[in-house]
């Protein structure tokens, strides 16, 4: 059977049951696609294909699943608001890649190294259908992927800042005072912070409006102005509770106005800063819960996808 593995709402596709996607093969009707291999004269399904992989490299399916599924979030978001990918921006990036694998191949082969043979072992293909049919769709998805992101992000109202987290309520109005006093927030954050940000003096990737799981606290930390100390604020995280305390660094204005009125701006802001993970990752988990994505085993069967690094 065609594997159907995820429920997303794209524009063409169509949302799937909550017990498990009605499956049919490449014409729609409900026949058995071609094999993917025959051995000994017997076809080897994309359903068993699918099966072997989910159980035996169970992360690698999942990493793959999560990339083809972005990929639809984000022409879907480009779609809705007119995100494109200059000519120019893609021209550079298929001949950037071609150049680094000329360097590799020739820092593995020196002077023997060729191109073109290996494009054909590794593809099937010459160069010129390689960069056409390969290169192209593969960059021209990350790029596209690139400024929905960042439009996104700058659309929305955000706001940059550190954190100082403790697990008692003392301690934490103790390092407030502290702070009042004019202590180095940073140096604090290194210090005392139980949370992996302590290591960067608390900074933290930019917050959105919507992104942070505890409404009460975003809703502080939108309303400080910069330069501000908030907290302490306690929340519970996996049954515990633990006191934040925060200190607001920036606020910049969202961009308001239409994309084609920033075109210029956006690919500007893109060569100024690319987009980090921090910033991704953000962007798709919104993505993710405003597509309505759903996750599914090959057989069908409701899946929770092992977490992406």
């Amino acid at each position: 059977m065609l594997l159907v593995v995820a429920s997303v709402l794209v524009g063409g596709c169509r949302a799937m049951p909550q017990a498990g996607p009605q499956v049919f093969g490449n014409d729609g009707a409900k026949d058995k696609p071609a094999p993917v291999a025959v051995i000994a004269g017997r076809p080897l399904s994309t359903g068993e294909l699918a099966d072997w992989w989910f159980e035996r490299y169970p992360e690698e399916y999942g990493r793959t699943l999560g990339t083809l599924i972005d990929e639809r979030l984000a022409i879907r978001d480009a779609r809705a608001q007119g995100v494109r990918v200059p000519r120019a921006a893609l021209t550079k990036a298929v001949h950037a890649e071609v150049e680094a694998r000329r360097k590799q191949l020739h820092s593995l082969y020196g002077d023997a190294a060729d191109l073109a043979a290996e494009v054909q072992r590794a593809y099937g293909v010459d160069v010129p259908t390689w960069r056409t049919k390969v290169l192209v769709p593969r960059l021209h998805a990350r790029l596209l992927m690139e400024r929905v992101v960042r439009w996104d992000t700058r659309r929305r109202e955000r706001v940059h800042a550190r954190v100082i987290v403790l697990a008692d309520a003392a301690h934490a109005r103790g390092i407030v005072q502290r702070l009042r006093k004019g202590a180095d927030f940073s140096l604090l954050a290194a210090k005392e912070s139980l949370d992996p940000s302590g290591k960067r003096g608390g900074d933290l990737p930019w917050i959105g409006r919507g992104d942070l799981s505890f409404p009460g606290v975003e809703k502080r930390l939108f309303e400080a102005p910069a330069g501000s100390i908030v907290g302490p604020l306690e929340v519970r995280v996996a049954g515990k509770a633990q006191f934040q305390v925060y200190k607001i660094i920036r606020r910049p204005a969202p961009w308001t106005g239409s994309l084609e009125t920033h075109w210029q701006r956006l690919e500007e802001d893109l060569v100024a800063r690319r987009v980090d993970q921090g910033e991704f990752e953000r962007w798709r988990t919104r993505a993710r819960r405003d597509g309505g994505v759903r996750l599914y085993r090959p057989d069908g069967r409701v899946w929770q996808a092992p977490a992406q690094r």
